[in-house]
Formats: structure tokens, C-alpha cells, sequence
């Protein structure tokens, strides 16, 4: 049964709710057939920890509109903290350090805002016909043969730990800071099934809430994301003991950004990103998990698209790289 809970949940990798231009993304993703943008609905054993961490690098195409402050790049780090409060309920702590760089103008980095994220996981069994709360069970499984059906409602809330209101060029850009000065809100579903023995299909749909700081307020976001999870290797006794290959549709909805309370133009839009990852995963004594994506905008609707730089839909390409441990 150790065995059994181990595999589950050493590949827990954290950090999008979002990927966003202004901060980096969190999402839950745990388990065998675990995506790495889209959240997983899988819950940890009570009383487990998974220690996480995230490297989100995102390169800017230039505009010459833009010159000589285009935005450059953006690094976003996360690391987590999850812990199975009950086998239905896991609670995530992110502590995020963010970088920005900006063309003649220098650098804002620092501290971002903390995340709290709770998931409340449950299940459908067809041999029972009905939906329950996740049991001991239901944390302990490997998905191999699994009938059942994995769901959870998220949710989450942000603290105002970051700075917002530093200078670049003598201007406060709000896009540019480290964090949001004001508190923001997470809600959304998750779901997963194991179609085949080797192929398991996750998929998830949240909402952003985000609150006014002073006169400006960041857009609201809606992101839908749904991920193919297939193991294209297998050797329990190796010290790469798995490999799966992931291919992830990420859809992001943005409103636009507002002022006082005055919409602004060539703020938000509609972005599809192809998503190609592969997930390594090791045993004991490491019982670890090693996972690496980029990211494609590959449709996109923005408003005022070329009065737009340096935000969603506008990157050269997004990658991200994660680890993490089980405890």
C-alpha cells in the first residue's frame, strides 16, 4: 500500500492557477497520468507532504512600436508546500519570487504574492452509481484499472506580500511588479480518467477574481485546459522509473485591465497554447518527479493586437520545468 500512495503522489507539481504576463501560474498536478499545466483533481493521504518547485521563463517578441522599452523576459519561481489534511482534502501553500526585465529600463524582481490553494477531491464509481468523497482508498491508487472517475472543486486566495509600486523609467508600470497590492481569488473543476492502460485524459476549468488597488484593476481570467497523459516508459526498478509523454490544450480568457473605471485599450483577449511536456519520475530513495513543458500560443484573438507587447499571446514561446518530492 506504501508503494501505492508513493506513486501517486511524488509527482505532485504545483504552481498556474494561471501563466500569466504579469505573474507566474500555480496549478495542482499529482499523480500517475499527472499533467503539468492542467490541475489535477487527485488528493494526498492524510498527513503527507509534497515539497514542490516551479521554473516558469517566458520570452518576449519585440515590437517596434514598442522600442526602447519593450518588455524582454519574464522568470517567475514558485516553491510549495502541500499537505493532505484529510484523504478528500489537500491544502498548498506557493511562495513566489518574480523577475521582469524590461529593454533600457533595467529589472523589477522580488518577493510575490503568497497563495493559499485548498482541493476537495471526490470520485464517481459506476459499480455504485454514485459520487463520494474521497477515502484512504481513493489517495492510495494507481489509476491501472481504475473504473472510477476523479473530481474536485479548487479554490484559493492570494496575500498582498509582494511589492507594487516600484519604478522602471520613472514610471510605475502595474504589469511590471512583482506582486498585485491587492488580494485575488481562485475558483474552479478538475476532473481525470484513465481511458487506457497507458493513455489517462485530465481536464479542468477555473475562474480569476482579481480586486482594485488603488485605481487599477487586473483583468479577470477564465482558463480551460485539458491534457492527454500518455506512459511511454515503465521500469519500477530503474532510477528513471517512468516517463510520460503530455500534450496539453491551454485556453486563456482575459478581460481587459481597467483604470479607475475606464476599460483600457490593448489589454486582454483569447489565447490557445499548445502545450508538449514529459514527466520524470523516480523511486526511493528519491521519490521525485522531474517535469518539462514549452508552451505555443497557437490561436489567438487579442483587442488591439498591435498596440499589444509583452503580454499573453505575444511570446516567443513559454517553459517551464518543475520538481518535486514526497514525504
Amino acid at each position: 500500500m506504501k508503494k501505492m500512495v508513493v506513486s501517486l503522489v511524488f509527482t505532485l507539481l504545483l504552481l498556474p492557477l494561471t501563466a500569466m504576463a504579469h505573474h507566474g501560474g500555480v496549478s495542482l498536478a499529482l499523480g500517475p497520468g499527472s499533467p503539468i499545466e492542467t490541475n489535477s483533481p487527485l488528493t494526498l493521504p492524510q498527513g503527507a507532504f509534497v515539497l514542490s518547485s516551479r521554473i516558469e521563463q517566458v520570452e518576449w517578441k519585440k515590437r517596434n512600436f514598442a522600442e526602447p522599452t519593450n518588455k524582454d523576459s519574464f522568470t517567475f519561481f514558485n516553491l510549495g508546500l502541500s499537505y493532505g489534511i484529510t484523504p478528500y482534502l489537500t491544502g498548498s501553500l506557493f511562495l513566489p519570487y518574480n523577475i521582469k526585465r524590461q529593454d533600457d529600463l533595467g529589472s523589477a524582481k522580488g518577493i510575490g504574492d503568497v497563495k493559499f490553494l485548498f482541493n476537495l477531491g471526490f470520485n464517481y464509481n459506476p459499480s455504485i452509481k454514485g459520487i463520494r468523497l474521497n477515502t484512504a482508498q481513493d489517495t492510495a491508487i494507481t489509476l491501472e484499472g481504475a473504473k472510477n472517475t476523479y473530481l474536485s472543486l479548487f479554490g484559493g486566495f492570494t496575500l498582498p506580500t509582494g511589492k507594487n509600486r516600484k519604478e522602471l523609467g520613472g514610471d510605475i508600470d502595474p504589469g511590471m511588479q512583482p506582486g498585485f497590492g491587492s488580494p485575488t481569488y481562485t475558483f474552479g473543476i478538475a476532473a481525470t480518467r484513465q481511458l487506457t492502460s497507458a493513455l489517462t485524459l485530465v481536464a479542468d476549468t477555473s475562474y480569476d477574481i482579481f480586486t482594485r488597488e488603488d485605481r487599477f484593476k487586473f483583468g479577470n481570467e477564465w482558463r480551460a485546459n485539458l491534457a492527454g497523459v500518455y506512459e511511454l516508459y515503465g521500469k519500477p526498478e530503474n532510477f528513471i522509473s517512468k516517463i510520460d509523454g503530455i500534450l496539453e490544450l491551454n485556453l486563456l480568457n482575459l478581460a481587459r485591465d481597467e483604470e479607475g473605471r475606464e476599460k483600457q485599450r490593448a489589454t486582454g483577449g483569447t489565447i490557445l497554447y499548445l502545450s508538449p511536456g514529459l514527466r520524470f519520475s523516480f523511486p526511493k530513495p528519491l521519490n521525485g518527479s522531474l517535469g518539462l513543458m514549452l508552451k505555443f500560443p497557437t490561436l489567438k484573438g487579442l483587442n488591439e493586437k498591435k498596440e499589444q507587447q509583452g503580454a499573453e499571446g505575444l511570446e516567443k514561446v513559454r517553459a517551464i520545468v518543475t520538481l518535486s518530492f514526497y514525504f
